[in-house]
């Protein structure tokens, strides 16, 4: 009855126009400032004071329900001519008057219920009314405000927009803080805390037509082509989530029968593009089912879609989409489909308290779509999207977003970015990994229907996750949530006894760190024993510190001791593990690991796994000559192979820029280049004794390390002490032959020593600097083959130095083509 009650009173206000009797204060500035990369600006003392105050708003006045009659007929002009109001109850006694958040708008009036006009503020940001009498505590109160203008677009994303002949807003501004953008075209108490239930009543001309959240309640043909549209939206939603959607929408309509019951769908898009709207967003209902399933009974009177210019946002009933993904592949459209469906639990229902912790909401809608990949095409599609969502988190999170941040508090600046987003959906998944798939579900779903509509911090949702499965999580979120970086637990030997039948197995276990302040504690964790026939035997375990020692029983003897092998926790860890047979080509480089296996001679079938741990090797001890190790990173290799299985590998170092995670190594060229080989925990780093550097510039930072012949253990980058500016005129009599001389693709070294250990060749240019650098064995009657098919021709030198950094010998030699 009020929803009709205000129809009428806009009518009156379109025929009569808004009341300018007040003077208002002149518009100032925006308050946030963006660099040209479009990074936000972090809060003054004094903004955060302001926003911690708008959020408090809600313990002194709750308000029940706005109604926003809205003018968008000057489409060319870009302004809109609204009246709003708000229905608003003091939770507190003695309030005398109410501030609302309204940005760079236009004033005309404020009044109360019964029409009188009521004094009032405004400086551009906060409106602050006076009420004509104090009401009591739980009295309900009208307040109408009358206001005209442009509304504001964030520089980068979100706001009000006039554009490509739709009307719509986004209720968020990616670049701006904070970024709830209710109050670029209401008066309202703009945060996630704050709920009321919504009546939206749109006036628009042409062929411009709303097609808005909630029920829709009828249309008013007013002079010409001109129409008021009203809408209803029942449920309670924060400021951000409140839209309308104007253009010349059609709406294609269905139900769904969920597992729960009927579902309404819609669709909303121009004629021309709901054919491709209907195809991209097929999957809908197997989303619906998925996330249902993880989360509980959809909560909402429908799923709607429409699309928009600019999109997406979660707008409840009424996703904004953007108009460009039609045209995407299938992937990308259930991607977005499903991150923008999971925000209808995840920000919707339950609500982060302030936007320092946008990874409540952010981390699990992007879940979602994983989920979802889970749910349609099964656990290997799934493991691939985590592993490859979590590659880019250990690759560019810190880049993008420059630094390595908790997920709370997000600082200001960036709270849109990748920690929140792609980090969120890691955290996420091990949330479930920590507490097993029907823990996870119970708890999440549970959250779900215990905190309908409410705001949580991360505390809170601590709390309420461990009420509803029984597990604490205390270390968890200390670990994950409240701390930056990143943790890996890596095997560093086993032992085997033979126990009866079966066999005891003790394994030896460190925790490294990537850019994390303390150890992770209890950490439930799967174990893998792999035997010589393939034979698989998986355990759990919880391991906390750096050092642990487990033992388990084992049906078999194992070969192989793998950790995480399902890739149930994301950690500082990629790998890849697969079974090569004979008559079967090789990948030319292996996915998430960066690392090149080829196949030189396969027997029968061979099992390589590959890992790339994201944290630093051991720095001790290190072999002769050896004087910086990587502290970014290392490679392990490991597997079943026969007797005469040949495997060649090759691996690749980044140095060139700044935020490369070989900088700090190569940035200023690779003269001392080595790469570092041992076969486990218990042995010194050594030089590689079957490497190649080259094959291009050994000035920019870039490049690999050829491995020949691939061996069971880990790899590490480094720099040994040898110099290549060395005096080679007149050079030095050698205790080996270069031979043929002049060669074309390849040489041979062969000669004595009489003490035998791994070498370095250095191949050097006429003016002594190193253009090619390889490892091997000298001993008595030693044979080296270099692989020359690279150098121009011309005249070279090849230096041999031993590993403790002692000259063998110095060689001339012609490359001649």
């Amino acid at each position: 009855m009020r929803s009709y009650f205000y129809l009428i009173a806009f009518f009156v206000f379109i025929i009569m126009g808004s009341d300018t009797s007040a003077q208002v204060r002149a518009l100032h500035g925006c308050h946030q400032t963006h660099n040209k990369k479009g990074k936000l600006k972090p809060l003054t003392d004094h903004e955060r004071v302001l926003l911690n105050q708008s959020i408090a708003r809600s313990d002194t006045f709750d308000i029940v329900s706005y109604t926003i009659n809205i003018d968008v007929t000057d489409y060319a002009g870009q302004s809109i001519k609204a009246e709003t109001i708000i229905e608003v109850q003091p939770l507190m006694a003695n309030q005398d008057h109410i501030r609302f958040d309204l940005y760079q708008l236009q004033v005309d009036s404020v009044k109360d219920d019964s029409a009188e006009s009521l004094t009032y503020a405004y400086d551009g940001d906060i409106l602050d009314v006076q009420f004509a009498a104090t009401p009591a505590i739980g009295e309900t109160q009208f307040i109408t405000v009358y206001y005209h203008g442009n509304p504001y677009q964030d520089p980068t994303w979100g706001g009000f927009y006039f554009e490509s002949n739709y009307i719509y807003n986004l209720g968020i501004g990616l670049t701006t803080i904070p970024p709830n953008f209710g109050r670029v075209w209401y008066p309202c108490f703009d945060s996630f805390v704050e709920r009321a239930t919504y009546t939206y009543n749109v006036k628009s001309a042409g062929v411009y037509e709303a097609h808005c959240q909630g029920t829709y309640l009828g249309e008013i043909e007013l002079e010409g082509d001109t129409i008021i549209r009203s809408f209803a939206m029942e449920q309670p939603i924060p400021t951000h989530l409140s839209a309308i959607a104007v253009a010349d929408y059609d709406d294609y309509n269905f139900i769904y029968s969920g597992a729960n019951g009927d579902i309404p769908i819609r669709f909303t898009a121009k004629s021309t593009h709901m054919s491709a709207m209907q195809n991209v967003l097929q999957n809908i209902g197997s989303c619906v089912d998925a996330l249902e399933y993880w989360f509980g009974p959809y909560a909402w009177q429908r799923v709607g879609y429409v699309l928009t210019t600019d999109g997406a946002l979660e707008i409840s009933t009424n996703i904004a989409y953007p108009q460009y993904m039609i045209n995407e592949p299938l992937g990308p459209n259930n991607r977005l489909m499903a991150h923008e469906l999971g925000h209808h639990w995840w920000g919707n229902i339950v609500t982060p308290h302030n936007h320092n912790d946008m990874w409540l909401k952010e981390g699990p809608a992007e879940y979602s779509a994983h989920l979802f990949t889970e749910w349609l095409l099964g656990n290997e599609d799934f493991v691939e999207q985590v592993k490859t969502n979590h590659l880019d988190v250990l690759k560019n999170a810190h880049i993008d977003d420059d630094g390595f941040y908790p997920m709370s508090p997000m600082p200001d600046e960036v709270i849109y970015g990748t920690h929140t987003y792609y980090k969120g959906a890691s955290v996420l998944h091990n949330l479930r990994g920590y507490l097993g798939d029907e823990l996870f579900r119970q708890a999440m779903t549970g959250v779900q229907t215990n905190n309908v509509y409410e705001d949580v911090t991360p505390e809170q949702f601590r709390d309420k996750l461990e009420e509803e499965s029984g597990v604490s999580l205390d270390d968890f979120f200390d670990d994950q949530i409240f701390s930056p970086g990143f943790s890996v637990f890596v095997t560093d030997s086993f032992q085997v006894a033979a126990n009866g039948s079966d066999f005891s197995v003790e394994i030896f276990v460190q925790q490294k760190l990537r850019e994390c302040p303390q150890y992770y504690d209890n950490v439930p964790l799967d174990v893998t024993f792999i035997g010589s026939n393939y034979e698989r035997y998986d355990a759990q375990t919880v391991l906390s510190g750096q050092y642990s020692v487990k033992n388990f029983n084992v049906p078999f003897e194992p070969e192989i001791v793998v950790l995480n092998g399902y890739n149930r926790l994301n950690q500082a860890r990629m790998d890849h593990e697969f079974v090569q047979l004979a008559d079967e080509s090789l990948y030319p480089v292996l996915p998430y690991v960066e690392f090149r296996v080829s196949k030189e001679n396969v027997v029968d079938s061979s099992l390589i796994r590959v890992e790339h741990i994201w944290a630093a090797p051991d720095q001790q001890p290190l072999g002769d000559g050896i004087y910086e190790i990587s502290d970014k990173h290392y490679f392990i290799v490991d597997g079943l192979w026969n007797e005469g299985d040949y495997f060649t590998g090759k691996v690749y170092y980044n140095g060139s820029e700044e935020t490369d995670l070989d900088y700090d190594l190569y940035n200023e060229g690779e003269q001392s280049a080595v790469l570092l080989y041992r076969e486990d925990s218990s042995q010194p780093w050594e030089l590689s004794p079957d490497f190649t550097l080259g094959g291009g510039s050994l000035t920019n930072g870039d490049g690999s390390f050829d491995i020949d012949p691939l061996r069971q253990g880990q790899y590490a980058f480094a720099n040994g002490d040898i110099s290549a500016d060395v005096d080679i005129s007149p050079f030095k009599s050698a205790v080996f032959v270069v031979y043929p001389n002049p060669a074309t693709d390849r040489i041979l070294v062969t000669g004595n020593y009489p003490s035998p250990e791994t070498a370095l060749f250095d191949v050097l240019s006429v003016n002594g600097k190193l253009v090619q650098r390889s490892s091997g064995k000298v001993e008595e009657n030693f044979t080296k083959e270099i692989d020359t098919s690279s150098l121009d021709s011309g005249i070279f030198f090849l230096r041999v130095v031993s590993e403790k950094g002692d000259l063998i010998g110095l060689e001339k030699f012609e490359i001649l083509r």
